[in-house]
């Protein structure tokens, strides 16, 4: 996977990249949202989910620069992060002239 750009010069490249990777790994309901936090789980089904949520984040925090982690350290989901991060850059493409 290439590290993602800090302008975003290469957001399209490393979206499609983490999303084949995480396919390959079996992450990518982690990253568009379809498999949620559970809220009524069992500890074991939380415990699972942790781990996959955890595995997911990792794959993106390796491969940002750390200026872009520092801004989404503090979110909880892989989905928060990754949606994070297609937002700005989408908005930082709108706002380019």
């Amino acid at each position: 996977v290439p590290d993602l750009a800090t302008d975003g010069s290469n957001w399209k490249t490393y979206r499609d990249y983490i999303l084949y990777v995480a396919g390959i790994k079996d992450f990518v309901q982690q990253l568009d949202g379809t498999d949620a936090k559970p809220i009524d789980a069992t500890e074991h089904e939380l415990k699972a989910w942790d781990q996959r949520n955890t595995m997911a984040k990792l794959i993106i925090s390796i491969t940002i620069p750390d200026s872009l982690l520092m801004c989404i350290m503090h979110l909880e989901t892989a989905r928060e992060q990754f949606k994070y991060l297609a937002n700005w850059f989408k908005t930082k493409k709108n706002n380019v002239t």
